[in-house]
């Protein structure tokens, strides 16, 4: 990372910066959105229809804003249409805190959806430009969320612990961390950069990508990736507990640990990723989730849960910024396409896990999460279609 810092000069270094306390006060808020949620349910008399409808609301939210974010970084400048849409996070976090109408709080949800969707649009794009095809910088990226993924329960239970209006000090506190990093984005110098090169269409159309091979290939595996990590973030602990091969608190434990193997596994990736190219790494991880989730849904006994969730973990780790860049020629010569890549893929987050919930109603839990080895078969298709392609063109 020290090449990296030194090759972009001061002026993209505070960009850089922003970019990482972006994202770990995003995965500090939006973690902690999941964790609090009895708490708000309780307290705003919301039955279970009602809250499911709030996370479904803010997937609507982030699937939709990837179609608008290339238009806006043209129109508005990148600097303005960034802190623009990322600033609706914050202001979502305190329509949470100030209001209990139903209606109110979907919309508050939606702002959240629609943050979420533009800052990972941005942002990976942004880094994906700067890193010029490296991975490093953007697994890097990835591990702020992580860290704040993982600080995000504990600062939860910590308030919990002051009072029963715990669930809002904790959500008080980040909404001061989004609005704190909001405050730092203002001193971007970024639209200097013309909103850069990257975000000009080129000669043929500002959406010749989908006649881009390497553009689709790299949706496919975005999808089916994301297909497997949304279900492993909303199902794994109830995995644990109903199919019976876990306690209630064992499995809470366990479940932790696939944040744990996370954010070690990105910040590892990220070394990793100066030695071999980003097809390599994805065939690697995309085998090495398959061979875990089919480890984790046959396994009854605890050595083997514990290590088919650390090794799921490790592999899924840096295989979203791993797949940025593995079409970062692509993203910065078509402003359109990170946001139609984050929309397309998103579409796997939100349809996984009802399918899983589907087939458990009809069978059981294991037989839901076995559903998501149709995926994983289909990811490591999709990576050695991709290896292939890398593999012919050199």
């Amino acid at each position: 990372m020290k090449q990296f810092f030194a090759s972009i000069g001061r002026r993209k270094t505070y960009v850089v910066i922003e970019l990482f306390l972006v994202y770990l006060v995003l995965g500090i808020g939006l973690i902690m959105l999941g964790s609090v949620l009895p708490d708000l349910r309780t307290a705003y008399a919301l039955d279970y229809k009602t809250g499911g409808t709030l996370l479904s609301i803010q997937s609507v939210g982030y699937l939709g804003v990837g179609l608008v974010t290339g238009v806006l970084s043209v129109k508005l400048g990148l600097k303005r249409a960034y802190l623009i849409l990322y600033a609706l996070m914050p202001v979502g976090f305190i329509m949470l805190l100030t209001g209990s109408a139903p209606l109110w709080l979907m919309a508050a949800m939606l702002l959240t959806g629609l943050s979420k969707g533009a800052v990972t649009d941005y942002n990976n794009r942004i880094m994906s430009e700067y890193a010029n095809g490296n991975a490093m910088p953007l697994n890097f990226l990835h591990a702020f969320f992580a860290f704040g993924a993982c600080v995000a329960p504990l600062l939860v239970l910590f308030c919990q612990g002051l009072g029963a209006n715990g669930w809002r000090i904790a959500m008080s506190v980040a909404s001061v961390l989004l609005v704190g990093a909001l405050v730092f984005g203002l001193f971007m110098q970024i639209d200097s950069e013309k909103p850069a090169e990257g975000y000009h269409a080129p000669a043929g159309g500002g959406f010749g990508f989908f006649r881009e091979r390497l553009f689709w290939q790299t949706t496919a595996i975005g999808f089916f990736y994301q297909a497997v990590e949304a279900s492993m973030m909303g199902w794994l602990t109830s995995f644990y507990v109903d199919s019976g091969a876990l306690e209630t608190g064992a499995a809470q434990i366990v479940t932790a640990l696939l944040w744990i193997a996370l954010l070690v596994g990105r910040f590892s990736c990220s070394v990793i990723a100066a030695h071999y190219k980003p097809w390599q790494m994805i065939l690697v991880m995309c085998i090495g989730i398959a061979a875990f989730l089919a480890l984790l849904v046959c396994g009854t006994a605890l050595p083997v849960l514990l290590a088919a969730t650390i090794g799921l973990g490790l592999c899924m780790s840096g295989m979203y910024g791993t797949s940025v860049a593995n079409a970062s020629t692509i993203f910065s010569r078509y402003p359109a396409s990170m946001g139609i890549f984050v929309t397309l893929t998103g579409v796997g987050a939100a349809v996984a896990p009802t399918a899983v919930g589907l087939v458990a109603d009809l069978a059981n839990i294991r037989f839901g999460f076995g559903v998501l080895l149709i995926a994983a078969v289909l990811l490591v298709i999709a990576a050695i279609m991709n290896a292939a392609y890398f593999k012919r063109r050199a």
